[in-house]
């Protein structure tokens, strides 16, 4: 029976595999078939937005659109962006030759450009934090200088270009396409998700909407004189980047920058001049100031943002932890010292009696006594110890880290420790790190060993604790690490941790120590 029904499902298996790399196909010829569109909608729009030509553009659009395509799905998307770019190129000034090398420069550019922005950038979005940013940029001009020198090399080869021309052709090719993916990359990567409609109260909206008003009459005030006015858009493009983040400002970069080009395109504003290379070179430095400039600031807001978010959080975290911690040592003083020393109080009036009665009895019950306030006492210190060991206070951090890990079931290799005392706050935070650490791995790595560094370095405290165990550990709430951080960073330091599957976890931190004065290294205590 069991080999009859594993037949009759097979052929359903197969049926169901064979439907779902039908759908991943027509899925993967379907986003292709959107890029290569997209790709040649931009390049039109490029056109009308120019003067000098198809050979030097303003700005170049089909890069930023195949680089956010290729970045959200996957390099292997890149026979869109040649079907795009084959459709866009002018034949008709263009040998085929000079065309194809076009396309190939142009393919390269989007490639290498995004796989660059993938391996810079490897978490969250490029346009969140400086780094990100930086990373972004980096790509975009690695990116662009290939297909700034393959596309003239290739004309040159058709002789559409003399030789003389080919320096001032890279230049401004190089600054188109750099240009048009500043300005449509950012906006992208910005835009991809969804936005929670909690967060756009009735006063957001309207105060998005006087934003944008406000970019759009700068920006025809300015372009309506000759003077070089254009750069007055800029408080409300600060504006963008403060109130409303990377969203905000890189749709006022779009705004800014369409107005500005459709009016330079039509010979009118402040950027068009005598000659075209100057006018071209103007108008690409004020696309490139500008999306440069409301970038970093709002990485930067956003930076602060996800900082006093993380704040909030771990000050929620800590309230809760301090209020779990006060409990417990409610319920172990209640149900541990507190009941020992009222079993102990009633023993000692029963006692009272009993030695009246029969006063021999009293050495035996004041023994008796004597052994339960020892059990009390014993119970308080283990508490006490909970708290903050005795041993960290008086003998320091490495005496302590000894002590701690003398009692491991797993052996622990102490590789440093430091040589002399530090200030209070740097010992007690190491010593529950390397407690915590050590606990964490004990409970959860299933390691043959674990190592402890704790090395003093200037005026920082590096503490790693590693061990070889099933690894992959996450920050998640209840692990002790979100915990460890928060207690970290509390006293300005970082925490940083490293968990690969099958390779063990290796937790980091830096703690900044005060100045003290104290002895540089350890008193001898007679030994």
């Amino acid at each position: 029976m069991t080999g009859l029904v594993s037949a009759s499902e097979a052929p359903s298996e197969r049926s169901v595999a064979r439907r779902i790399a039908h759908d991943s196909r027509v899925r993967y010829v379907a986003l292709v078939t959107i890029l290569a569109v997209a790709y040649y909608g931009a390049a039109e729009i490029g056109y009308t937005l120019r003067f000098t030509g198809a050979v030097a553009a303003i700005v170049w659009l089909p890069v930023g659109v195949g680089i956010a395509f290729l970045y959200f799905g996957g390099l292997r998307l890149w026979p869109g962006v040649v079907a795009g770019d084959l459709l866009a190129n002018q034949y008709s000034t263009l040998p085929i030759g000079s065309a194809l090398g076009q396309t190939v420069g142009n393919t390269l550019e989007v490639v290498v450009a995004t796989f660059l922005l993938r391996r810079l950038v490897r978490s969250g979005r490029p346009v969140d934090s400086v780094a990100g940013v930086c990373g972004l940029i980096v790509a975009i001009f690695v990116g662009t200088a290939i297909s700034a020198t393959v596309g003239p090399l290739s004309l040159r080869l058709g002789n559409v270009l003399a030789t003389s021309e080919l320096f001032d052709v890279s230049h401004t090719w190089w600054l188109g396409d750099t240009a048009g993916a500043l300005v449509v990359v950012p906006f992208a990567l910005a835009w991809w998700q969804p936005i929670d409609p909690r967060s756009w109260t009735r006063a957001r909206v309207l105060e998005g909407f006087l934003m944008l008003a406000a970019v759009v009459g700068l920006t025809g005030v300015a372009l309506q004189s000759e003077r070089p006015l254009v750069y007055t858009v800029f408080p409300a493009l600060i504006w963008a980047a403060l109130r409303f983040g990377p969203r905000g400002s890189t749709l006022a970069v779009v705004v800014a920058v369409g107005l500005t080009l459709w009016e330079t395109a039509h010979n009118a504003g402040p950027f068009v001049v005598d000659s075209i290379s100057r006018s071209t070179l103007s108008t690409q430095l004020y696309v490139g100031v500008a999306s440069l400039s409301t970038l970093f600031l709002s990485a930067v807001v956003s930076e602060r943002e996800e900082i006093a978010k993380g704040l909030r959080e771990s000050r929620a975290r800590l309230v809760g932890i301090a209020d779990r911690e006060r409990r417990r040592l409610e319920r172990n003083l209640h149900d541990g010292a507190q009941l020992t020393l009222t079993m102990l109080a009633g023993q000692l009036a029963s006692a009272r009696e009993e030695t009246r009665r029969n006063p021999d009895l009293a050495p035996a019950l004041f023994e008796d006594a004597e052994t339960h306030l020892l059990i009390a006492i014993d119970e308080l210190r283990d508490l006490a110890h909970g708290i903050h060991p005795t041993i960290l206070t008086d003998l320091g951090l490495a005496e302590a880290i000894r002590s701690l890990v003398g009692g491991s079931p797993i052996p622990i290799r102490v590789l440093e420790l430091p040589s002399g005392r530090l200030d209070a706050i740097a010992e007690a935070t190491a010593y529950y790190v390397v407690a915590e650490a050590i606990t964490n791995a004990e409970k959860h790595a299933r390691a043959e060993t674990i190592t402890v560094r704790v090395v003093e370095s200037g005026r920082s405290l590096r503490i790693e604790v590693g061990d070889y165990g099933v690894g992959g550990a996450s920050e998640s709430l209840g692990s002790g690490l979100d915990g460890l951080r928060d207690r970290v960073e509390a006293v300005g330091g970082a925490l940083r941790f490293d968990s690969v599957p099958g390779r063990g976890t290796l937790v980091r931190a830096d703690i900044p120590i005060a100045e003290v004065n104290r002895p540089r290294f350890w008193p001898i205590h007679g030994r």
